[in-house]
């Protein structure tokens, strides 16, 4: 299938934000002979897990581009959807501590600039400028942009499923699917869900850590495992106010994320094994606490309120797979965002309904094909948390 067609059918298997957000945009463009399903409620699975940060400092060109576009819509969104959304421009701030990180991050720097991104390479003293309360022993820079920021991910989906059914979208929640409705040479032609049978032209799969166990009953295997990360709530100091950038100690992966009258932390678990047991392991607090204190010595005595655990998505290159799948005729997948799917989803949603309308996109999604592993064709970046 080259471009959609008047009356060709859409299905969206997956009502988180990237699912909902194509629904939009499709809609939007004009076509909204859009079916969305869902297991569970528009937004309640990962994520209404995602901690909400949003980022344009990627050493990957497609990576950045995505966030930078998706940032111009994250400060529209409200105006665009009539609904409410809060971006926070809170900048972002990692922290460099090796000479391989300098290199890496003076160039992404670079990239980032040409793209329009507004970051900028940080002395230390700089470093301290922006943020007195941190340590700045044995810190040789960082990186920080004005723009980046954070949003809460279920008002943003909340505000594209709503925005879509008044475009004249279908979501249906509480629906699971069961399997795949093929027609000629193996061709999707639709699903078969718990609540019957949906036949469609295209069927697009934006189910994030189910991607698998779907991608398997369609004849497919798609590379993406989910993984567990989570998130511990603390009290918020006097000196820890909303307006402090999001910063992120490369050193050991830790972060601190300031919210109004808190902040949330996490980072240092990153090499989980892969499974979907989503228990809060409360074990891996104290490494956590330890690695945090290391730049923010203030939080030695910080009293942890409660936490959460979700799951990620990854691939092995930690890049989204979005595009159709060669090998099935009528599927697409639009996932593997690999704990970036928030912040790049106005854009993705955007990208792929152009491509699926005109058979092009402002933003060129081949580098996220998925039958990219088998061709020897993996992204790299570093610094990726």
């Amino acid at each position: 299938m080259n471009v959609l067609t008047r009356g060709d059918r859409v299905i969206i298997v997956g009502a988180g934000i990237i699912g909902v957000s194509i629904a939009y945009h499709l809609a939007r463009l004009g076509h909204a002979d859009v079916l969305v399903l869902d297991r569970g409620l528009v937004g309640e699975g990962s994520t209404a897990k995602a901690t909400g940060g949003i980022r344009q400092q990627f050493t990957s060109e497609i990576n950045a581009t995505l966030v930078h576009r998706s940032v111009a819509e994250f400060t529209r969104l409200p105006e665009e959807t009539g609904e409410p959304f809060e971006f926070r421009q809170h900048g972002y701030l990692f922290l460099l501590s090796t000479g391989e990180q300098m290199r890496a991050f003076t160039a992404a720097v670079a990239m980032q600039n040409r793209l329009g991104i507004p970051s900028q390479l940080l002395t230390p003293g700089e470093v301290l400028d922006l943020y007195p309360q941190l340590s700045a022993d044995g810190l040789l820079g960082g990186t920080y942009c004005a723009t980046d920021g954070s949003g809460s991910p279920t008002d943003a989906a909340s505000a594209y499923a709503r925005a879509a059914r008044r475009l004249g979208v279908t979501i249906r929640t509480r629906c699971t699917v069961q399997g795949f409705l093929t027609g000629a040479e193996g061709q999707v032609r639709g699903v078969r869900t718990d609540a019957g049978d949906f036949e469609a032209e295209l069927t697009v799969l934006a189910v994030g850590p189910q991607s698998r166990p779907l991608g398997r009953l369609a004849g497919t295997e798609l590379e993406v495992s989910p993984h567990r990360r989570q998130v511990f709530v603390v009290g918020a100091p006097p000196w820890l106010h909303r307006d402090l950038p999001f910063t992120v100690d490369l050193a050991t992966g830790a972060y601190l994320h300031p919210e109004s009258g808190r902040g949330l932390i996490g980072g240092i678990d990153r090499d989980t094994e892969e499974g979907t047991d989503t228990t809060l392991d409360w074990q891996m607090l104290p490494p956590l606490l330890t690695a945090l204190t290391i730049r923010w010595p203030a939080l030695a005595s910080a009293q942890v309120a409660s936490g959460w655990a979700g799951l990620r998505e990854m691939t092995p290159d930690d890049h989204a797979l979005v595009g159709p799948v060669d090998s099935v005729p009528g599927l697409w997948a639009a996932t593997g965002f690999s704990g970036h799917g928030f912040m790049q989803a106005p854009a993705v949603g955007e990208a792929v309904a152009q491509r699926l309308l005109t058979g092009r996109s402002d933003v060129d999604l081949h580098p996220l094909r998925p039958g990219r592993f088998a061709a020897g064709n993996a992204i790299a970046e570093a610094g990726v948390f």
